[in-house]
């Protein structure tokens, strides 16, 4: 496991002081991986997968889907034929 150092500032120690009275059994460094922790969950929540223009296209996509708009492929001829025609 590789070890990260950090440089204790003000800042840093005030951050730690007041997470150690939130999270009274823990080490500094495990305070620090589960601030991480928490801070990478908010920021993949807040992290769309798709872009706008991509969510725009899979909600017509659907919208096409649901009134029969598709076409159904079986083989592999018929689905070169289609790419094909595209």
């Amino acid at each position: 496991m590789s070890q990260i150092r950090l440089n204790k500032t003000s800042e840093l120690q005030e951050v730690l002081a007041f997470l150690k009275s939130k999270y009274r059994l823990l080490s500094e460094a495990e305070i620090i991986k589960v601030a991480l922790a928490e801070k990478y969950k908010k920021e993949m929540e807040d992290t769309p997968l798709v872009d706008e223009e991509t969510e725009k296209l899979i909600a017509k996509g659907l919208k096409d889907y649901k009134n029969g708009r598709y076409t159904v492929v079986k083989t592999d001829k018929e689905l070169h034929a289609y790419l094909k025609n595209l």
